[in-house]
């Protein structure tokens, strides 16, 4: 079996408005997690799906998914006090529900909602077979890693070898949860453990790479949403217009 965990706990800090967190926020009449959703409704692979939510928005988000007919959601839970507690609660909920270690656990963010169908396929695919997936983006433009503001030549990293983390992580249900159980997340020396992703190469993992199809934005700042709404009306026109 296939669940998708969608994290939408978040309260949109960055967005600069007091108003719904970013994930309600909506476009062309449809708020920014239920298009996330309807990427997994729409997946014949994904079996069903647990949404992590911000406790005060559950009633909010269990209407948001009756109005727009997302049936393959069989929980909301509300979220912890940072993404892995979030990660770790939305884990919990499958083995509530019957999850078995055998099963891969595609874990997504609520606001990336473009995410490309091919790249939700590849996950399941090198999580059946490995046991871990990690989706990345390759970067466009020449790296530096420097903790100082200056850089020598042995900065520079190879742009051809160098990505960006983003969604989703993918897992086999048993070898996630051990991860968890190994790793030590109260350390706070060295880099922080802040996904799935970095807990399972803590513990030991093996994290296999998925390079992502399309464009796979998150919804972060306002620039971002202006950027989402272009794109969602260029595929809309592509559609009417049968480009």
């Amino acid at each position: 079996m296939n669940i998708a965990v969608i994290l939408a706990a978040g309260v949109g800090q960055r967005m600069r408005n007091s108003g719904l967190p970013k994930q309600f926020l909506k476009l062309m009449g449809k708020p920014i997690v239920i298009y996330t959703l309807e990427k997994f409704e729409e997946n014949e692979e994904i079996d069903k799906v647990i949404v992590v939510c911000h406790g005060s928005y559950i009633e909010y988000m269990q209407n948001l998914l009756s109005l727009h007919r997302i049936r393959k959601v069989v929980k909301v839970i509300v979220g912890g006090s940072d993404r892995q507690a979030s990660l770790q609660r939305g884990l919990s909920a499958i083995v509530e529900t019957g999850g078995k270690p055998e099963d891969i656990v595609v874990i997504h963010d609520g606001v990336r909602p473009l995410v490309d169908l091919a790249t939700i396929h590849e996950n399941i695919r090198v999580a059946a077979e490995y046991g871990c997936a990690v989706t990345v983006h390759p970067v466009r433009e020449s790296v530096v890693i420097t903790g100082t503001e200056e850089a020598g030549m042995s900065d520079f990293k190879k742009r051809t070898d160098t990505y960006s983390m983003t969604a989703p992580q993918s897992f086999q249900l048993g070898k996630i949860l051990e991860a968890y159980q190994r790793a030590d997340l109260t350390n706070q020396k060295g880099i922080p453990l802040l996904d799935a992703a970095m807990v399972y190469a803590q513990a030991g993992g093996e994290v296999h790479l998925v390079k992502e199809q399309g464009t796979n934005i998150k919804i972060t700042t306002p620039e971002d949403v202006y950027f989402l709404k272009a794109i969602l009306e260029l595929e809309e026109n592509k559609y009417i217009f049968g480009l």
